[in-house]
């Protein structure tokens, strides 16, 4: 059970240099507060940030404290706080209670963030290239994509064939978002010159944990009178993902009792 914070209470540690970019969501400036809860310490995180996943469904599922000894070891992984406010949006923020001894012997501290996304979206449209309705074989199909807005989740390369009236639709599905579980739901539906709907198809990928790409593949079968009138395509996307995201690591050497003094916390950079 959560216990309720009591005794001091420092003033805010800064955090500089701290401008972490990623598909889901950003990080940038901060702080840290320390309050006393009984045998252990109150630590918050709070800084600027956003969304950058876009329109849909989200939930900020967990943010794990992870406290490392000098050597890199683990030395304690804790939740965060449920029962204190957690927000991911224009204000960033979050809990962890953690004892004075793992704080102690901490050398940096890295928050690992597990959000839920939903996300419905057009992922590729364009115009259909000419094909020749009459032939026996199997074509490639050539055609023009409309610019789109760069995806956040996903980036799908697609590829058409025709042959006797079947269309066949084959889309790849790249991501670089480190996740736990990773599924896309498609529709692609071929458009007359208006753009309005003629025939639609459904199917789906799924990318598993730790792997970059994802396949998916249908066929439609068309009439005579749909062929004759179909220009254009639309691919639309509904991405189920949870992702995994790091935040820091951050330093300590600001705090007391560890060996090193410095004005405040910094963002460990990355080797390279």
């Amino acid at each position: 059970m959560t216990t309720t914070t009591r005794g001091w209470v420092d003033a805010a540690i800064a955090v500089t240099d701290c401008r972490q970019r990623g598909p889901i969501f950003d990080v940038e400036g901060g702080a840290f507060d320390r309050e006393r809860s009984y045998d252990n310490v109150l630590l918050r995180f709070d800084a600027r940030g956003q969304r950058t996943c876009g329109a849909g469904g989200f939930e900020l599922a967990n943010v794990y404290a992870v406290l490392v000894d000098p050597d890199g070891a683990v030395i304690v992984r804790r939740s965060h706080d449920s029962y204190r406010q957690n927000v991911i949006g224009a204000i960033v923020t979050w809990a962890h209670e953690l004892p004075d001894e793992h704080l102690a012997r901490a050398a940096a501290l890295i928050y690992e963030v597990e959000t839920r996304v939903d996300l419905r979206r057009t992922l590729l449209a364009g115009t259909l290239g000419p094909v020749d309705l009459d032939r026996e074989d199997r074509q490639q199909w050539s055609y023009t994509a409309t610019e789109a807005p760069t995806d956040p989740l996903l980036h799908v390369s697609l590829s058409l064939a025709f042959r006797r009236g079947d269309i066949e639709v084959n889309v790849v599905g790249e991501t670089a978002l480190t996740h736990d579980g990773h599924s896309t739901s498609f529709e692609f539906d071929v458009l007359d010159e208006h753009g309005h709907v003629l025939a639609s198809r459904t199917m789906s990928l799924s990318i598993r944990t730790a792997d970059g790409l994802g396949f998916a593949d249908t066929s439609m079968r068309l009439e005579k009178r749909v062929q004759r009138v179909m220009r254009g395509f639309a691919l639309r996307g509904r991405t189920e993902v949870r992702g995994l995201t790091r935040v820091g690591p951050f330093r300590m050497d600001a705090w007391p009792g560890h060996r090193a003094a410095a004005p405040g916390l910094s963002v460990v950079k990355p080797p390279g």
